[in-house]
């Protein structure tokens, strides 16, 4: 199967890091689809855009219906969307706990349940989760989106094992502080240098960066790795 004929699906593909995965993957000539709730910042030729709340598994086979539709069945999903609340645990709202899973985890599942028959029928297929450097070294305020982040870091390596046989690989991507829109509307300056100064590459990480480790995930390059989470975060965290 051509890369031109490999149907992309990725959700939070609207701004940051999901907008830079949707471009790099459409411009490797894959059709692509981008599920999010919010509209991309300008028109993308090209790339087809679905209004869907990733939460809710109606909403996705909805989503997945008009991808099959329009472009024809996916054989690679990226999960890239996500809810980020910053709280300690103890003023956590129950409400929060619920949402970040709800978007986070619940997401993957239902996207994955969804397009899996897709993929099984091919024979071929490319899942990755875009997970978090601080699973591996968890700053305060963030145990919720902590947990959620090792929930998919764990459902990676189980699902390699079970779709393995199928000609499938699930992989992990682990950003670390990305200057994404968001990031740099609401983390301190002095918060992204002192991140450069823990980092074995002393500049700030770009969406283009993790964009770059998911192009490779989904190539055949990654034929034989599967189960695995690749860190990209400069060198903060030495595994």
């Amino acid at each position: 199967m051509q890369a031109d004929e490999r149907v992309a699906v990725v959700s939070g593909g609207a701004n940051g890091i999901g907008a830079a995965i949707v471009d790099r993957l459409a411009g490797r000539g894959h059709p692509v689809a981008s599920l999010d709730l919010a509209g991309p910042a300008g028109a993308r030729p090209g790339v087809t855009e679905i209004g869907c709340d990733i939460g809710d598994g109606d909403a996705v086979a909805s989503a997945l219906s008009r991808v099959r539709s329009d472009l024809g069945a996916p054989s690679i999903v990226v999960h890239c969307a996500a809810y980020q609340h910053l709280a300690p645990f103890d003023a956590l709202e129950p409400s929060d706990w619920g949402r970040t899973f709800r978007v986070n985890v619940d997401g993957a599942f239902h996207l994955v349940r969804t397009a899996l028959p897709d993929l099984r029928s091919r024979g071929w297929g490319r899942i990755v989760f875009i997970t978090s450097s601080s699973f591996y070294a968890p700053p305060p305020g963030m145990t919720h989106y902590i947990a959620s982040k090792g929930a998919l870091t764990g459902m990676a390596r189980g699902l390699s094992v079970e779709l393995g046989a199928d000609g499938i690989t699930v992989n992990a991507v682990a950003p670390g502080l990305t200057r994404t829109e968001n990031a740099v509307r609401n983390v301190p300056e002095e918060h992204f240098a002192r991140v450069r100064d823990r980092q074995a590459i002393p500049r700030s990480g770009e969406p283009e960066d993790i964009a770059g480790a998911v192009a490779y995930l989904v190539s055949d390059d990654a034929s034989f790795v599967t189960g695995q989470t690749l860190l990209v975060d400069g060198g903060e965290s030495r595994l």
